[in-house]
């Protein structure tokens, strides 16, 4: 009932390193819809998750947000237990729910019939938490060293089951459906154990058979993995064709992250769009794609049958990047460089030899680029042309689009890193070499 990415990837537990809009749509019997997204109004988000009824969710500023059926404190319980804490990342069950503290505690609240909730806090009394999952009556949990923790129903060995698959393997990412579990180790391997009555456990086991597995998916009686390189797979439950429609909604896409709620599916593709396929007696499907189309999708959470997403604010924005100007003749000449976009109210100008600057840009859209020489009081244009950058909403970096760029010919771009660029111009240098021949 969570979304689990190995580190180093994009989206952890309905987390996402940009902070973003909330949108929500589907059942709102409950106010998981209305409830959550009047929470969470003017407010940045970076964690959700979704549960059968109620929704969490995590400002920038790490405040808990809760809607929903409270039946067990799943949702109030959970809101008031964050009070005074810094969340990281939350995870939904039926009637539970999880909360990990910018410091590694983990909360939990809700019905515990099974010691899913007492059993899970237990074991991670004195550990550091990194991330958690909530199955039907059961739940996972990893810690920072990679150690796998599970507590509650165990049945059909959905907690003693994948503890022995683990072994002594470190575990990077778990996700935990109604009756089974799933939790990829550092290396990639894909782990799983419990219920398998329609090959939520078994199925996804062959699917990631020699792949190398980046995040998991679980709800119900489904299970989604995504690879490495981006591709989806899936198994188990499949009558509203939640698994086998998002499957070829995804076929030759690049999957980011991936969620399974009761009889739905979402995904989102590399640059950001929602796939969105299964039961949609709700607009759990049709109306979560209206909400965010034509945005940025950050996260998503798919619940019983609601859907969360965050998206980039405002569609795509103005980034910042700190850029500097040099002649490679050596400054004999007074030579400037503007970024011109009236637009988008972009107008700045580097000075060859002067310190660096900050400036806004704005992905996908070429900027006009022209050098000039300043001498004697006039300004001699020396080329022109255009740059056109791009930035990742997940890792924040911004890069040029080498295809879509036409800068002046003998203007070079070198980057830095953290967003950092160097124009040079070599068109005088190279003039003046020539001319010393």
């Amino acid at each position: 009932m969570s979304t689990s990415t190995a580190p180093g990837e994009h989206v952890a537990d309905g987390r996402t390193r940009t902070p973003g809009q909330l949108c929500a749509a589907g059942q709102d019997g409950y106010g998981q819809v209305r409830d959550i997204l009047q929470a969470a109004e003017g407010q940045e988000v970076t964690a959700i998750a979704a549960g059968a009824h109620h929704s969490l969710a995590v400002t920038a500023g790490g405040q808990m947000l809760a809607a929903g059926y409270d039946s067990d404190g799943q949702a109030h319980g959970m809101w008031k237990a964050a009070q005074g804490r810094r969340i990281s990342a939350v995870a939904a069950g039926p009637l539970f729910s999880l909360a990990v503290t910018g410091d590694g505690r983990l909360l939990g609240t809700g019905l515990d019939d099974f010691r899913q909730v007492a059993g899970i806090v237990e074991a991670a009394h004195g550990l550091h938490v990194v991330t958690a999952a909530c199955g039907g009556f059961h739940a996972l949990a990893v810690t920072a060293d990679g150690r796998l923790l599970a507590a509650g129903q165990d049945r059909h060995g959905s907690v003693s089951g994948i503890l022995a698959a683990a072994g002594g393997a470190k575990v990077a990412a778990v996700a935990a459906g109604e009756l089974h579990s799933l939790a990829v180790t550092e290396d990639g391997r894909l782990l799983a154990a419990g219920l398998d009555d329609l090959g939520q456990v078994s199925g996804i086991l062959q699917a990631a058979q020699g792949r190398r597995i980046v995040s998991v998916a679980a709800m119900g009686m489904h299970s989604l993995a995504v690879t490495e390189d981006g591709e989806l797979l899936g198994s188990g439950r499949d009558d509203h064709h939640q698994v086998s429609g998002l499957l070829r909604a995804a076929q030759g896409k690049r999957i980011r992250a991936a969620s399974v709620g009761s009889l739905h599916g979402l995904a989102v593709t590399q640059d950001g769009r929602l796939l969105a396929a299964g039961r949609d007696r709700d607009g759990q499907v049709s109306e979560i794609a209206a909400a965010v189309a034509g945005r940025t999708v950050l996260a998503v959470a798919a619940g019983g049958a609601h859907s969360l997403a965050v998206v980039a604010p405002d569609g795509p924005r103005g980034r910042a990047v700190r850029a500097d100007f040099a002649d490679a003749a050596g400054g004999r000449e007074r030579l400037s460089l503007q970024f011109l976009r009236a637009a988008d109210g972009i107008d700045t100008t580097l000075v060859a030899g002067q310190p660096a600057r900050d400036f806004g840009i704005r992905e996908g859209v070429p900027v006009q680029l022209v050098v000039r020489r300043m001498a004697a009081g006039r300004d001699e244009v020396l080329g022109d042309g255009s740059m056109c950058f791009t930035y990742d909403e997940i890792t924040g970096v911004v890069g040029v689009d080498t295809r879509a760029s036409r800068p002046p010919s003998g203007l070079l771009c070198t980057g830095h890193g953290a967003n950092r660029f160097t124009f040079t111009w070599t068109a005088m240098a190279t003039a003046t070499a020539t001319g010393r021949e």
